[in-house]
This record gives structure tokens, C-alpha cells and sequence, in this order.
């Protein structure tokens, strides 16, 4: 049943309650809105077709976010460059929208401003991390009436081709500005041909004489990498971590460190 009632800034107030059904609120310019929008609750409530948007509707998504790095991310292998991700998303301009108010005009809008700023592919992981956020709630935090805005927006094309390899003298000059361990990394990266992901990931007992073994690669599949003498000598100088890794270096870390340099040396 709807009960109305004027308040003191000439505003219709109306709550709408009926058994087995949690209470429903707002507030209206005129009394024939406010009874135009309570004749359409009930009746969805009287068909069994009413759903509370409640809760997506007063979850802001840095609240959401706040839950799923507490309950997701934890999970996934990439949990750390995740946690950082969603801290950058947190504080943009969609992290004080509410869920519910989210559209997938406001996802290309995203998308456009942040194309200005970084790559095509930290923009789609990024997309699809908020995409995965919405899922979550549909699924799993009962928000079944919430849509996903990220499955209605072009995601960006991502070109990570190398059009070139170091120029005569460049790679001599960008080292000049790494640590040993760094010096280390682009040896083994320069040797073996792994990825940053696997460099980053390697153990100790992962090497077995002239070959590392790789248990995880992206297709799921066993992978043996050849080592180089070059790339033998360069691990054999490295000093053993307690904690069994190679390097104690992590993907963010070798990127930054690596970019760092390549600008140290442009301006030198």
C-alpha cells in the first residue's frame, strides 16, 4: 500500500509497502509523478515481477571495488597488478557513480579519455576488469537486474607488433641506466625470447642444466626454453633468494625500471 505525504520543500514523499517485498521510497516534484510511480511498484510487486535495485542503487562502484579486491582478487594468479589496477579505477570518474546509474555511454567515454593516456590494451584489460566487477555482482552479490554497460561498447584494437629491434649503440646506453638485476633481466630477455610475464615468474627449480621449463604459458601447455651460454652465465651470477625466485623483480617493476632508463638515456 502507498502512503503520501507532503514535505516542507513542497516535494511528494511516497513509500510503497507490501508483504514479502522490502520497502520502496522516493520523492517526487508533484503528487500525480509520485502516484504514477507508486501505481507502477505495486503493480509490478502484485505481478511477482518487482525487483529491488536497491542496493546498486546506493553502491557507489569504488564501493564495489572495495568488496571485490577483498573477495576476488585475492583468487586470481595476477593479484597484485590487479590490486593496482582497481585502485587507478577507484579514483577515476567512474568510481563515484553508482552502479546502477552506469551506462554504456559512460564506459566509451571512459574508454576515449583513457585511449589519450595509455595503450589500447591496458584500456581493454581495464574494461574488462569493470565488465567482470558487473558480472560478479549479477551473479554473485544478487544484483540479477543489473546490466553489464561494458557488453554494449566497443572494446579498442590492440597492435602490440614491434616494427624494430635496438638501434647500433642504443642497448649499450639504456643499460648504463639499469641495476645489475635489470642488466640481468634484458640479458634473459634478449637470450631466451620469454616474456616479461615468465622472466618475472621464474624459480630456481625451474632451471634443470641448459633449460628452463615453463608449466604455465598462456595457451596452457608446457613450454621448454633453451638456454644460452650467455644466458647461463648471466643466471649464474645472480645471488640466490630466499624465497626460491630468480629475480625479485615483478611485471610492473621491469617495465618502469625499463621505460625509466629508455628516457634517462633519450635525454642524455
Amino acid at each position: 500500500m502507498a502512503a503520501f505525504r507532503k514535505l516542507s520543500n513542497g516535494k511528494w514523499f511516497v513509500r510503497v509497502r507490501r508483504t514479502g517485498y522490502p520497502e520502496k521510497s522516493q520523492a517526487f516534484s508533484t503528487r500525480p509523478e509520485a502516484e504514477l510511480w507508486a501505481t507502477e511498484i505495486e503493480s509490478s510487486m502484485l505481478r511477482g515481477s518487482f525487483i529491488c535495485t536497491k542496493e546498486s542503487e546506493r553502491t557507489t562502484l569504488a564501493e564495489a571495488w572495495d568488496r571485490y579486491l577483498t573477495e576476488i582478487t585475492p583468487t586470481k594468479k595476477g593479484a597484485k597488478r590487479e590490486r593496482s589496477r582497481i585502485m587507478l579505477l577507484q579514483k577515476s570518474t567512474l568510481g563515484c557513480r553508482y552502479l546502477a546509474s552506469v551506462r554504456g555511454v559512460d564506459i566509451a567515454t571512459y574508454r576515449d579519455a583513457r585511449l589519450k593516456e595509455v595503450s589500447p590494451r591496458t584500456v581493454q584489460v581495464e574494461m574488462a576488469t569493470i565488465s567482470h566487477l558487473f558480472t560478479i555482482c549479477r551473479k554473485e552479490w544478487g544484483m540479477e537486474y543489473l546490466t553489464n554497460p561494458v557488453m554494449s561498447v566497443r572494446s579498442p584494437k590492440v597492435n602490440n607488433a614491434r616494427d624494430r629491434r635496438f638501434c647500433f649503440g642504443e642497448e649499450d646506453v639504456i643499460r648504463e641506466h639499469l641495476n645489475p638485476e635489470m642488466n640481468a633481466v634484458i640479458t634473459i630477455a634478449i637470450e631466451t625470447a620469454m616474456r616479461r610475464s615468465e622472466i618475472a615468474s621464474l624459480r630456481w627449480d625451474m632451471i634443470r642444466g641448459d633449460v628452463v621449463t615453463l608449466k604455465e604459458t598462456k595457451n596452457g601447455t608446457v613450454r621448454h626454453v633453451p638456454l644460452s651460454s650467455v644466458a647461463k652465465k648471466t643466471l649464474s651470477a645472480l645471488p640466490r633468494r630466499e624465497d626460491g625466485r630468480v629475480f625479485g623483480l615483478y611485471i610492473d617493476d621491469m617495465t618502469h625500471r625499463f621505460k625509466a632508463a629508455c628516457n634517462a638515456a633519450w635525454r642524455g
